[in-house]
């Protein structure tokens, strides 16, 4: 049971990538509030998570699992009971962890009846939190009861994110949403953390996950028109889809996905022209924007009613966005603007630290549980950051960061609908090292990047006969992470004689010297 004081305050904001901030020097950011929070705090700026798109994304950060190991790797792949999660554990801990937004978990459907509604979604929220604030995507109730509570005409809650297509050569609508700030989903979300944390008086866990700047992209005044989108620089391009098409049989694949306007919703991606590109981002950005302001707002309101001096801030992504790199959009593939996300952990009265190492979305659970000096549970695959925020350095430093995608599902693939490659086929695996990236796939050709060379990541190194060596390299590294890191709930017990004995080696799987 809980014997200390200590708070937690675990944000985290969808689909924003690790470089759009003031404190990462982006030339045209706005986030004010964070770089404030950045200030004080530790920034890794090498944190990466391990698979996209949401659902498998927070999966992995609030189990402490790789995807490998808990396997719901699809949105609406379900999580498996048997798995503990951040919010089991502090609840053993004696808090009562809250959720304000959604994590996005599909649950294991043998343990469900056939009438539960939670076996007809993936947004339902993670087992173990108090949805006290629930609000999906797919259908923001509590949201929408808000607007008609305000006047607004609202039939279908998840309308609510859905506007105007653009027409036949037109790439994208560029206008501010109709809802004005004051009433938008980030506001309402915003105000009822601030709400609870006014009437909170014992230490609290608030696990608070923002829609934005996931699309659809728009957002309201000001924010619209905070960046001036002429003052953006168009991100690089290697190749046009048409181009891709006689590339690599993944990215064949994808760029067909751009290419069918079946699949278009506000972004008519083939039809897109510069200044429409410079508008998205300027969108997104305003995005980022808005959610900065609220958590400011939060932060505020934390010191305002003296709970900041015992609570641990994070703030994180669940995964990034590609944001126009080599054409691409959303969170898919190898690339890092898809896998990079920003994390920073602000431990009160402790230094500001810039830690450029390796670190990974399924240690932030673990170090959480560190913080309050919790177990980690055994089978967990991250490691505590707490060394990093207290000391600014660690002794176990990875040296590399694994990442996965599932591409099976038809809106990324016709593999399976084709009958090229089965579903267990549709899926590829990356491990990163600072200068190179090696990506297998089970039965697609293998690829290598050099990432200090070929940033883009479109230059495959794979078949030249002078890189094999380090391919192979990189393969076997890949293989001894996957056998290290293997599932140990039970195989790190021994039953004998002497009863059950304790056989697991540290949480880093490896002995440091």
């Amino acid at each position: 049971m809980r014997d200390s004081n200590k708070s937690v305050l675990f944000i985290c904001a969808d689909q924003w990538r690790w470089d759009c901030f003031g404190f990462m020097k982006h030339q045209n950011a706005i986030t004010p509030n964070l770089d404030k929070l950045a200030s004080k705090s530790s920034i890794f700026k090498s944190h990466f998570t391990g698979i996209v798109p949401c659902g498998p994304s927070r999966a992995t950060m609030l189990t402490g699992l790789y995807p490998f190991i808990h396997r719901s790797v699809r949105n609406g792949a379900p999580l498996d009971k048997r798995f503990t999660n951040i919010a089991k554990e502090v609840k053993k801990a004696g808090y009562d962890p809250k959720l304000y937004g959604y994590t996005d978990t599909t649950w294991d459907p043998r343990f469900l009846n056939d009438e539960d509604k939670k076996k007809y979604t993936y947004e339902s929220p993670m087992e173990g939190f108090d949805p006290v604030c629930h609000l999906p995507e797919g259908n923001p109730i509590l949201w929408a009861d808000f607007l008609k509570s305000k006047g607004y005409n609202i039939k279908n809650p998840h309308e609510l994110y859905t506007r105007e297509k653009p027409k036949d050569g037109e790439g994208y609508v560029f206008k501010a949403w109709d809802i004005p700030t004051e009433h938008s989903d980030t506001t309402f979300l915003a105000n009822e953390v601030i709400k609870d944390l006014e009437n909170t008086t014992s230490p609290f866990f608030y696990h608070i996950s923002f829609l934005r700047p996931h699309p659809p992209m728009f957002v309201s005044e000001p924010w619209h028109s905070l960046i001036n989108p002429n003052d953006i620089e168009l991100p690089k391009e290697s190749h046009t889809y048409e181009e891709l098409l006689d590339d690599h049989p993944f990215l064949r694949e994808i760029a067909m996905k751009f290419l069918n306007k079946d699949l278009y919703k506000e972004v008519r991606y083939k039809d897109l022209r510069d200044q429409d590109i410079k508008n998205l981002i300027a969108v997104y950005l305003g995005m980022c924007a808005e959610v900065d302001h609220n958590i400011g707002r939060i932060l505020k309101s934390l010191e305002e009613n003296k709970l900041d001096k015992n609570t641990l801030i994070v703030f994180t992504s669940d995964h990034g966005e590609l944001l126009g790199e080599n054409r691409m959009w959303g969170k898919l593939g190898w690339w890092d603007a898809a896998y990079r996300i920003p994390l920073i952990i602000h431990e009160p009265d402790k230094k500001n630290y810039e830690i450029n190492d390796f670190t990974e979305s399924v240690d932030l659970a673990p170090t959480i549980l560190d913080w309050l000096n919790e177990d980690i549970p055994v089978n967990w695959s991250g490691e505590s950051l707490i060394e990093y925020t207290r000391n600014g350095k660690r002794k176990s430093i990875k040296p590399y960061v694994v990442f996965e995608f599932d591409f099976s599902e038809s809106h990324y693939s016709q593999f399976v609908k084709e009958k090229i490659l089965t579903p267990e086929e549709c899926s590829l695996i990356c491990i990163r090292t600072s200068k190179w990236k090696y990506v297998h796939f089970p039965n697609l050709p293998s690829l290598l990047f050099d990432l200090e060379k070929d940033p883009q990541e479109m230059k495959n190194l794979a078949e030249d006969k002078n890189h094999q060596e380090i391919k192979n390299n990189l393969l076997s590294k890949l293989l001894s992470h996957r056998l290290r890191h293997q599932d140990r709930q039970l195989s790190s017990i021994q039953i004998s004689k002497d009863g059950v004995l304790n056989v697991n080696g540290p949480q880093s799987r490896t002995i440091r010297n």
